[in-house]
């Protein structure tokens, strides 16, 4: 049996829309998705709002666990592509950060084109602010630091490696509960 989406996808879409608008703009900082939406495991009602809000028919989406249930209510209320490789999508549902692929796995863009790449929705298991690593960069008045549990130890120095490539990069969604926090690749973690 199919599972609902929003219940009124154009404005519920809008709603998600302006709090992921304020979370890539204030980096670090966890928002509240005021509206979640049903979702076929392993997905999270958080990460499907997401989804359901930034893909369309002319997104392309890599699911790390590519469940049917899951597949087929992505592609039913979106019209998304769904594609094989990380390296093909412009969004992708990290369900198991533990085993998640290489970050430079991902479409990273291209110098003609940094926008060209992936998006990831990572799902963590708790967000902590005031503690862990720090972030600066645009958005961020000074520093920001914050504890995202759940992902594996070679997260971060993946993430560091790939600074140097700017403008090329990926962007961060972190979806927690109902929050969600996101680093865009302009966020940098820098020397304590």
């Amino acid at each position: 049996m199919m599972l609902a989406a929003f219940s009124h996808p154009v404005f519920d879409s809008q709603r998600n829309f302006r709090e992921l608008l304020q979370a890539m703009s204030r980096p670090a900082s966890s928002r509240l998705l005021p509206v979640l939406a049903p979702a076929p495991a392993p997905a999270t009602p958080a990460a499907m709002a997401i989804l359901l809000t930034l893909c369309d028919t002319s997104t392309s989406v890599w699911l790390q666990q590519a469940d049917e249930a899951l597949s087929q209510h992505l592609r039913f209320h979106t019209g998304c592509r769904l594609v094989q490789t990380p390296a093909d999508a412009d969004f992708a549902l990290v369900t198991d950060p533990a085993t998640m692929p290489p970050l430079d796995a991902f479409a990273l863009g291209d110098p003609h084109y940094p926008d060209r790449s992936a998006s990831l929705i990572v799902q963590a298991e708790a967000f902590h602010p005031g503690i862990g690593p720090r972030f600066a960069g645009p958005g961020i008045r000074d520093v920001e630091r914050v504890r995202i549990d759940g992902l594996p130890e070679r997260f971060w120095p993946e993430r560091a490696a790939l600074a140097s490539r700017l403008p090329l990069g990926i962007d961060l969604y972190f979806v927690a509960a109902q929050h969600v926090l996101a680093l865009p690749r302009t966020t940098r973690q820098p020397e304590d």
